[in-house]
Order: structure tokens, then sequence, then C-alpha cells
């Protein structure tokens, strides 16, 4: 059961602990101002509020590369399309589920930035080939698509689902539940992980086959893997949602490994993007 807080802060019992009838101005004493359980159920959510804040322009740095370079060069279609499909899917998941927006807020300002980067790849990847109706069409198709996405999720459309019996059975004797109907709203929390998977695995060995992370941005991949080991430590403390955590877990391996590509591929890509500065004034 999710605690009741003051403020939006301090849980009601920990107000009763640390001070007399839960007046700030009269401490109860040292020990009960210094319960670890207390200070770490209010650092989480101090936590949570700070990231739900910061997150307003976490992706910022992303899309003002895109905006300076009129480039999206090295940035795949499916890592875009991919990365607002998972924070739709989490952002319906948590809603749906209650949690406190302390423990999700950031998704909802990601999503949104999400949104915003869809729009900018658009703009800056449409083929100067085909008619201006084509290249809205096309934006048209992928912006509905996340759109009735969301709808359909928070209506509760997705249904629960089951393994064919000739792709579960097999799995039988390792994980007991393979053939298991899974309930809607747990395949609505497993989803996002399977997204972020899939969408920072092609960006990943597309970095890896190129040599370089082109447009992508070392400050925004670093401020995700901060706030990925500040989600660990909030998810661990205020919910007990063990779906929820390995999807934490993923997103942290993942994004670890997309700040060690922009590391050990800077002086490469420093050389591709003098390249193409060059090859735009030739």
């Amino acid at each position: 059961m999710t605690p009741e807080y003051v403020y939006g802060l301090v849980p009601a019992q920990c107000m009763r602990t640390m001070f007399i009838d839960g007046n700030l101005l009269q401490p109860a004493g040292v020990n009960e101002l210094l319960d670890a359980g207390c200070l770490k159920l209010i650092a989480s959510k101090f936590i949570g509020y700070t990231m739900f804040a910061a997150s307003a322009g976490v992706k910022l740095p992303q899309i003002m590369n895109f905006v300076r370079s009129g480039s999206v060069s090295g940035i795949s279609s499916a890592y875009v399309h991919l990365e607002l499909t998972s924070t739709i899917f989490s952002c319906c998941y948590n809603t749906l589920r209650g949690n406190p927006i302390s423990t999700w807020g950031e998704m909802l300002n990601i999503c949104i930035q999400n949104a915003v980067i869809l729009l900018v790849y658009y703009y800056y990847s449409c083929n100067l080939l085909q008619s201006a109706g084509v290249n809205a069409l096309r934006t048209l198709v992928g912006v509905s698509f996340h759109v009735a996405t969301a709808y359909a999720l928070l209506s509760g459309m997705l249904p629960d689902v089951q393994l064919p019996p000739l792709v579960c059975e097999p799995l039988l004797a390792s994980m007991p539940s393979a053939c298991d109907v899974l309930p809607g709203m747990q395949l609505m929390a497993i989803v996002p992980s399977l997204i972020v998977l899939a969408s920072r695995a092609p960006q990943i060995a597309l970095n890896f086959s190129q040599g370089h992370t082109g447009q992508l941005s070392l400050l925004t991949s670093a401020l995700f893997f901060v706030g990925g080991v500040a989600r660990l430590f909030t998810t661990l403390t205020e919910v007990n949602d063990p779906i929820l955590l390995a999807g934490v877990l993923v997103g942290l391996l993942l994004n670890t490994l997309l700040v060690l590509q922009l590391l050990l591929f800077r002086t490469a890509t420093a050389r591709y993007m003098e390249g193409q500065r060059k090859s735009k004034k030739a």
C-alpha cells in the first residue's frame, strides 16, 4: 500500500515519528530525525521530483544538435519511433497503475520531447525528390500511429496474450509459467523494456558499424545514465513492481553502453562531423 505523504515529500507516519504531533517546529529527537527508513523515503521523493523537473530539458541538447546541423545523420528511424513508443507505454502503464508521479514523472517529460524529436526527424529527413504532399502524409501517418497507440492503451484495449503451445511448451522445464496467460497490464509493463532493447540495439549496432556516433549527444546520454541510476533507487524504495524494476535495469544497461560508445568514438565522431561541415560548404 502506498503511504500518505505530507507536503508530497514526507510520509505521514514519518511526520509523526520525527516530529511531535507532526509539528515541524517540534523535532522528536536526534534518533527520530535520523530514522533510516524515513530518510530513505524522503530522499526517494526528493530525487523523484528533482528528476521530474530536470527532465523537462534532458533531450534539448539532442534536439539542438539536429537544428544546428540541419541534419539527422547517424540516427536510425527505428530508434526515433521506438523511443517514443516506449515512453508512451510507460506513461500509460504508470497512469493506469496509479503509481506516484515522483516514480515516473520524467517519462512524461521525455515522452513529450520524443514527440518533438519525431517531428524534427521527419522535417530533416524529408526526401527532396518527393512532393511536399508525400512528405506531409508520411509525417501524418507516423504521428497518428503514436496518438492511436496512447488512446488504445489508456482505453484498456491491450488484450491478454498467451504463447502458442509450440512456443511455450519447450520452455516449461525451465519456465513453469511459460504457457500461462499474460494479462494486458503486465504486457504493457514488459513492452517498454522490449522496445528500449529494440530501439537502443540498432543504434548501438549502427554506431559500431560506422565507427562514430553521428548526431547523438553525449550530454543527453550522460543525463539518461545518471537518471537511470537515480530511478533504480526510487523504484526499489517506493514501488513493489518486479516488472517495472526489470525495465529500469534494462534501460540503465543500454544507456551505459551508449555512453561508453560516445566516449570511445569521440575522436572519430569529431572527424566525421568536420567532414560533414566541409562537404556542406563545398
